[in-house]
């Protein structure tokens, strides 16, 4: 039989739904009719979860694009991504390495689209460390790099807001998603900016680098 646990009590014009997952944490990832992307969790310890019978908003995002399907798929670690023999390639690391395939990065799920006007993207949960670099790259880049039109990159990726009657959320916008179409542009970027950027985040080259390698191949569907 099936259990009703928590909803999402805000009406939303679902296009597509798919789950992401990373070790044992699990969201829920619906697309809606402005084209925004929004993540839910059962939390039923969470303050806003109304004592659990509410499904949390984690993060939203402005996609930008229509999509009717969200796809699940493994996302491969940069280890196993150029392996013609898988099996045999995760049977050496797990010799050299007892704790690979047990680490959350090596059991992570992400989602694949394709829109209506021909794009292709995915979604992919990313460790806390990561996430925090890459958020802090993804601001300084945006204030650092030149955008088209002088447009603002940020105001962009904002959750669009329904202006229909009932159809406004009454919480303010959750943020929380990385934009791999700003941050990519690092590996373009001559040495020089790159260390500035680098520096300017407490990082290093190297470090944002093997990150943007591991977006790159767990993004890497097909």
């Amino acid at each position: 039989s099936l259990t009703l646990l928590a909803k999402y009590y805000e009406p939303t014009q679902v296009f597509a739904a798919g789950l992401i997952s990373r070790g044992g944490a699990m969201a829920f990832v619906c697309h809606d009719e402005r084209q925004n992307l929004q993540f839910f969790q059962y939390a039923p310890t969470d303050a806003a979860a109304r004592g659990g019978n509410k499904l949390v908003c984690r993060a939203d995002y402005h996609l930008g694009s229509q999509t009717t399907a969200l796809k699940s798929y493994w996302g491969q670690s940069s280890l196993l991504f150029n392996s013609c023999t898988m099996s045999s390639t995760m049977a050496a690391l797990k010799q050299q390495d007892a704790l690979f395939g047990r680490l959350e990065d090596d059991q992570r799920f992400a989602v694949n689209f394709g829109t209506t006007d021909g794009s292709f993207g995915s979604i992919i949960p990313l460790s806390e460390p990561t996430y925090w670099r890459l958020t802090a790259l993804q601001s300084v880049m945006s204030n650092a790099l030149e955008s088209n039109c002088a447009l603002s990159h940020r105001s962009w990726r904002l959750y669009r807001r329904s202006t229909r009657r009932g159809g406004c959320r009454s919480n303010d916008r959750k943020k929380g998603v990385v934009d791999a179409d700003l941050v990519m542009k690092f590996v373009d970027l001559p040495l020089a900016e790159q260390e500035d950027l680098a520096s300017s985040i407490g990082s290093t080259v190297g470090l944002v680098m093997d990150n943007l390698l591991e977006l790159g191949c767990a993004g890497s569907a097909i």
